[in-house]
């Protein structure tokens, strides 16, 4: 059964805690590390999350499948076993209702599904087959809204996909030509995340480079952000960030100033950060993750340690 904190426990957690909202540092809690090294030499963890409430970390797993969790002194301990014949790559924290969503994807079968775990005991609570919503379904990032709905991307189709968490229901939330890759090399959507008012998500497409804008709650508009400034690099993983859109490629962080309608931006390139694949928000920081899944990808050799570490916001100011 799903477990979920009523609103007086979470305002009890909030009060011992003396966290003032998701992003902040707890009073008199030492501050986050600004460098996490991971121990696995081989996991390739594509996909990371940060919970607020915990103060932690969680790191996915292409090979092998596991699931790690990194405390905020840098202690890891295992949260999903490993399993080769899973992978496993975006993830999201939906801190009040202690869950943490992931897109897996099963070696034998070839299907992607979303799976949902209690981040208090581990068990996995909830799962959702995407090929049941449309066939090839697969998953590459997901995104929370405000109002609970779960938004995926899928690399291989020109879909977005909505899950409902309460009833456990799926749908294709919009289909659209510009969620193609247009060079034909199959990575279309890839990160996804919420604008700070709510009223959209900004979807990465990979190939050709774009951020693209779909309207919530319904997807009345779908626009490429027109953007000026800097190249933007391919964007694998997206986050938000006190209005700002940060995207994570394989060997850059970049920045995205929204204009004040949210339909043109300005790109600014921190280059040469190599092996990276994604980022998340954690207390006001940015922090991404090396994974070196293009090498992976490539079949090439690893280059460990995999880590996750903050980004200087400054640097994008120079």
């Amino acid at each position: 059964m799903k477990h979920t904190l009523t609103l007086y426990a979470l305002a009890v957690l909030v009060l011992l805690t003396g966290c003032s909202d998701g992003n902040d540092s707890p009073a008199n809690a030492a501050p986050l590390l600004a460098r996490y090294v991971l121990s696995s030499p081989d996991s390739v963890p594509e996909g990371i999350a940060f919970d607020p409430i915990d103060r932690a970390f969680y790191a996915t797993s292409l090979q092998g499948g596991s699931i790690t969790r990194v405390d905020a002194d840098g202690t890891e301990r295992i949260f999903r076993a490993a399993d080769n014949n899973v992978r496993i790559g975006g993830a999201k924290v939906a801190a009040s209702q202690r869950q943490l969503w992931v897109c897996t994807q099963r070696l034998d079968t070839l299907d992607d599904r979303i799976a949902v775990y209690d981040l208090d005991s581990a068990e996995q609570t909830m799962e959702f087959l995407l090929g049941a919503l449309s066939t090839n379904g697969s998953c590459n990032d997901l995104a929370i809204a405000p109002d609970g709905f779960v938004y995926v991307t899928d690399p291989d189709n020109p879909n977005l996909y909505r899950l409902d968490p309460t009833s456990g229901e799926g749908e294709v939330f919009a289909s659209d030509p510009l969620f193609t890759d247009l060079t034909g090399q199959g990575l279309g959507l890839n990160g996804i995340t919420v604008t700070a008012d709510g009223n959209a998500l900004i979807v990465a497409r990979f190939f050709p480079a774009a951020l693209l804008r779909v309207a919530l709650p319904n997807a009345a508009s779908i626009t490429e952000v027109a953007l000026s400034g800097d190249t933007l690099p391919a964007p694998d993983g997206l986050v938000e960030l006190d209005g700002d859109i940060y995207s994570v490629s394989n060997s850059s962080v970049s920045r995205t100033r929204l204009g004040a309608d949210g339909r043109s931006g300005t790109v600014t390139v921190l280059p040469q950060i190599s092996g990276l694949s994604t980022g998340t928000a954690a207390e006001s920081a940015l922090y991404v993750i090396k994974s070196d899944v293009t090498s992976f990808v490539l079949e090439q050799p690893l280059n460990p340690p995999f880590e996750i570490f903050s980004i200087d916001l400054a640097d994008f100011d120079q």
